[in-house]
């Protein structure tokens, strides 16, 4: 294992830190176990309800190998045949710390496949705060890890970078969609809004909301995706007041975290023309920035996702979830003017919806 290549999995830069902080460092290594071709060994906490990969930081002078065999049976009980140690890949986390003020919490995480040296499992012994979250070791799908980690909620901002990495760990070894938790989308957004206080917020948790209540009827739309890419839709305006420039810093910045679907949203959901030129705002990026623009949107071709937060951002004011006239309408006041062309195309929308779903308002 010397020497290895470095696969970088993703990186989780939140960017809810001042650069000039200074940086905390707390590199790790993570066991990915298979017990079968389906179960994997993972660590449960029953007091918070999620799963992670037994795994930990180094000890003293400690090789990866014998960090990784001291945590698994520190965590599980379970011995790593030393042998079947092979590296897999590194996510990246950064994030502002919540212990210490002014300090970026950086973390380089190494995960590694492995198998057990026999099913026989020891005593475990765990730290006072693995103790106290009621870590047991538990075998389990990759598909059923996911789906607990998603609905964890109530927890501190760190254990929710931690367990938003492992589960887009899971995502990969399953081959699923990496879209965040609804937890850690609203984390998102509610970071946004501290640096850039505003209206656009409560937008967002409105056109969360119109997209779920949607999807719920929808036969083919999962709810919980349908309220992420919602909620996200403007997270660009984190970086200040702007026109244009949202889309693309809303764009840029999902991608940087690995969040492509999302990412595509904050690209759509104000074209539901695909033209730039339909936008109704300032034009406040460079040409360059506006001709990749147009170039993406020409090469996608819109499905029920990019359809249904253009509806619902044409629904959602920052006071309430309103009809698309009275929405249309607030827009062209505060504007000018709205292209007759989108509008048409935003009732057409309501209705494609209709018909599958019902009232949507």
């Amino acid at each position: 294992m010397t020497n290895q290549k470095k696969n970088c999995l993703f990186t989780m830069d939140i960017k809810n830190y001042d650069p000039q902080d200074r940086v905390f460092q707390r590199p790790s290594m993570r066991a990915i176990v298979f017990i079968d071709a389906e179960h994997l060994l993972m660590v449960y906490s029953t007091k918070k309800k999620y799963y992670k990969f037994p795994g930990g930081g180094a000890k003293d002078k400690e090789t990866a190998e014998e960090t990784l065999q001291r945590e698994v049976k520190e965590e599980t009980g379970a011995v790593l045949d030393p042998q079947t140690i092979h590296y897999y890949g590194t996510a990246l986390r950064r994030q502002r710390s919540e212990i210490q003020e002014h300090t970026i919490f950086e973390q380089e995480n190494s995960y590694y496949t492995a198998s057990l040296l026999s099913r026989s499992f020891g005593e475990q012994d765990l730290d006072t705060y693995e103790a106290e979250d009621g870590f047991l070791p538990r075998s389990v799908t990759v598909a059923e890890a996911v789906k607990t980690n998603k609905k964890c909620t109530d927890l501190n901002d760190m254990d929710l970078g931690m367990i938003e990495r492992d589960t887009r760990v899971l995502e990969i070894l399953g081959n699923q969609e990496q879209v965040p938790s609804i937890a850690m989308a609203e984390f998102l957004v509610r970071e946004a809004g501290k640096r850039n206080p505003g209206p656009w917020t409560a937008h967002s948790f409105n056109t969360a909301k119109c997209a779920q209540k949607i999807a719920l009827k929808h036969p083919a739309l999962d709810p919980e995706k349908a309220y992420v890419m919602g909620l996200l839709h403007d997270i660009g305006r984190r970086e200040g007041i702007s026109g244009l420039a949202h889309v693309w810093d809303g764009y840029t910045y999902l991608k940087e975290l690995g969040y492509d679907s999302c990412a595509r949203i904050a690209l759509t959901h104000s074209f539901c023309l695909k033209k730039l030129t339909e936008y109704v705002g300032k034009f406040d990026v460079s040409q360059a920035c506006q001709n990749e623009m147009q170039q993406m949107l020409d090469s996608i071709v819109f499905y029920d996702y990019d359809r249904l937060i253009q509806l619902c951002d044409a629904m959602a004011m920052a006071d309430k979830i309103t009809t698309v006239e009275e929405r249309m309408n607030d827009v062209k006041r505060r504007y000018g003017s709205y292209p007759q062309e989108k509008w048409d195309k935003n009732l057409e929308l309501r209705d494609y919806f209709l018909s599958a779903s019902g009232k949507i308002a």
